[in-house]
């Protein structure tokens, strides 16, 4: 029996007041977008508005995006230094870190039964040569992600008070073996809610450190929202 599979929403803890708010998550292209800090590329944000698209012909930018795992090739380079944090204003605040990066995590299974229009991809949504190929139906996830080169030993991120098992800590691409080869995008496989995906989908919210935690519950305390909050330093790098 396959372990159960879970998606990740990474976002900077500050924006979790408006999520809080609003009891959702909305998509960047929502007609009622909600202004948050930006740690991207501008670049591939952009192209994710207009060149990238999904079967049902709406831009990767109307969904909200997530990945199968915390311990993703753009969670690095955050932890790289690598990134700009641009606040809601747009003004440049520096060099994003994880340390101040919570996940927002829900259980794909919920999804079977749900009326949200959604797709999961097999490799990043941004590809292009091949383009991704997109699936709507849960009950073909296993064959349609690689999940051989997330469950494929030296494990971290586990996260047992929700079920989940972790995943394979080492996401780089190598010539040998073949399977590796193109790791990378097959580990940025992404799993995309159409417009907006309410909070009560979610199983819990992660975070680095205590003190975080406790500035999201503090954000959370008197909301309509009630998500367990915990702190789990592997799921960081």
């Amino acid at each position: 029996m396959p372990a159960p599979r879970f998606i990740f929403r990474m976002t900077h803890y500050l924006d979790c007041a408006r999520f809080f708010a609003d009891e959702q998550i909305r998509s960047k292209n929502h007609d009622k977008s909600q202004l948050c800090h930006q740690t991207s590329y501008a670049s591939i944000v952009n192209r994710r508005g207009t060149d990238f698209r999904t079967p049902c012909g709406r831009a990767v930018n109307d969904h909200v995006a997530f990945y199968f795992s915390p311990l993703t090739s753009m969670a690095y380079t955050i932890h790289m230094g690598n990134v700009d944090l641009v606040d809601p204003t747009g003004a440049l605040q520096g060099k994003a870190t994880m340390d101040d990066r919570v996940f927002f995590v829900a259980g794909v299974h919920k999804f079977a039964n749900s009326v949200l229009p959604f797709w999961f991809s097999d490799i990043a949504c941004n590809s292009q040569s091949p383009p991704p190929r997109f699936e709507s139906d849960v009950s073909k996830i296993e064959t349609h992600v690689d999940w051989g080169l997330f469950d494929d030993g030296y494990y971290a991120a586990d996260i047992p008070e929700i079920g989940y098992t972790g995943v394979t800590k080492f996401f780089a691409n190598r010539d040998d073996p073949p399977r590796y080869q193109d790791r990378v995008r097959k580990r940025m496989a992404e799993f995309l809610v159409r417009d907006a995906i309410p909070l009560s989908m979610f199983d819990c919210i992660i975070t680095k450190t205590d003190w975080i935690k406790a500035q999201v519950e503090s954000m959370m305390h008197a909301t309509g929202v009630d998500l367990p909050v915990l702190v789990k330093r592997g799921c960081y790098f």
